[in-house]
């Protein structure tokens, strides 16, 4: 295992934990299960990422963490008199926005591996 996997799984299992304590100080409902659907996106497509480029996986996994961290937070403890709306709609558009940005991203370097 490389130095760069180890960094890969750390990084992976911090936004693990950041996705299951941002949905589970909420309570559990309609509206955690789309983004801990969006987290798991996220986490999916980060893997896949790091099976063909490992370097720009991280990368991304490391922007994710970041502004995950910052909406997260707001989302816990900023979310008085609707700004909870807010910042749930900026958590789950960025990470299914960045995900799905990630996984064409994945496709397409696999795509132009499989015909050179």
């Amino acid at each position: 295992m490389r130095l760069n996997d180890k960094r890969f799984g750390i990084a992976w299992l911090v936004l693990l934990i950041l996705a299951i304590v941002s949905c589970m100080a909420e309570g559990w409902n309609e509206d955690t299960v789309l983004l801990g659907a969006a987290y798991m996106l996220s986490l999916l497509s980060t893997w896949l990422c790091h099976r063909v480029r490992p370097r720009a996986a991280l990368g991304n996994l490391i922007v994710m963490i970041a502004y995950n961290a910052i909406l997260s937070y707001n989302l816990v403890f900023n979310s008085r008199y609707g700004a909870g709306l807010t910042w749930w709609l900026f958590a789950l558009l960025l990470n299914a926005i960045h995900s799905i940005g990630l996984l064409i991203y994945t496709s397409t370097i696999r795509f132009i591996k499989k015909h050179n």
